[in-house]
């Protein structure tokens, strides 16, 4: 498989591997409440909870943070608030329309915070800035954020576990479904699997955001040798490239 071109919704990849997350034909389309996925699971911030704003969702910024595993401090002095994370330190100072990354990078973001029940919410664009994936369906009252790692991790789970039919029914555009069988696909994929041996797990992700584009660069650890991931997604959260390429130790 040295290329594979896939349109994939994020919220049915994550399906696949595990986390219970339905598709946007949900019942919740019938409620005026908007459920906001992290990671996996449903956002529970009562009583600040997430609601619509036009084209956009506003989500309440410290419960979301703190789910997402961010440490969140306030600085009363500077009215900036700072997200701790593994590999990120964020600052955002209230009322601006960008955040700063690790005290260098400056990041803008679409939509205006707003103060609610003296809590701050920040629009889907402000997680998308913070570089992760995001996603609205408006109709189905449904919004969803995910980080590289768990994507990695959900994508190369359905590679190395044989669910070439599962990825094709659940994910594969039309177009891809005529030009690549799941043979073809299977076979291409055990080839590789048989020089790198058994599965071990993603060793590593890194992530780069352009205006269009999100990639994502990550290390599937293998017994004999470890294999290059690379996944490309649109701006709307769709993966539109994915290539892979084994690697010697």
């Amino acid at each position: 498989m040295k290329k594979i071109v896939a349109v994939v919704v994020l919220s049915v990849l994550l399906i696949a591997n595990g986390f219970g997350i339905t598709s946007s034909s949900t019942v919740w389309a019938a409620s005026s409440d908007v459920r906001v996925i992290l990671n996996g699971q449903v956002l529970n911030a009562d009583p600040y909870s997430p609601y619509p704003n036009g084209s956009t969702v506003m989500i309440p910024l410290r419960e979301s943070s703190i789910a997402l595993k961010y440490k969140v401090a306030y600085q009363k002095s500077s009215d900036t608030i700072t997200l701790s994370g593994v590999k990120q330190k964020i600052e955002y100072k209230v009322g601006d329309d960008h955040i700063t990354i690790n005290d260098k990078e400056k990041r803008d973001f679409k939509d205006d915070v707003v103060f609610k029940k003296e809590h701050l919410y920040v629009p889907l664009s402000f997680f998308t800035s913070l570089g992760l994936l995001t996603a609205y369906d408006a109709d189905a009252n449904l919004a969803e954020i995910y980080t590289p790692e768990v994507t990695a991790n959900a994508i190369a789970g359905l590679l190395t576990t044989g669910q070439f039919q599962v990825l094709e029914d659940r994910f594969f555009s039309e177009e891809l479904k005529r030009s690549i069988s799941v043979t073809g696909l299977q076979q291409n994929w055990e080839e590789l699997s048989v020089q790198a041996g058994n599965y071990h797990g993603v060793k590593a992700t890194e992530s780069n955001q352009t205006v269009d584009q999100f990639s994502i660069q990550c290390v599937l650890s293998f017994a004999q040798a470890d294999a290059s991931l690379e996944i490309i997604l649109n701006k709307s959260g769709k993966i539109i490239d994915l290539r892979e390429k084994l690697l010697l130790k």
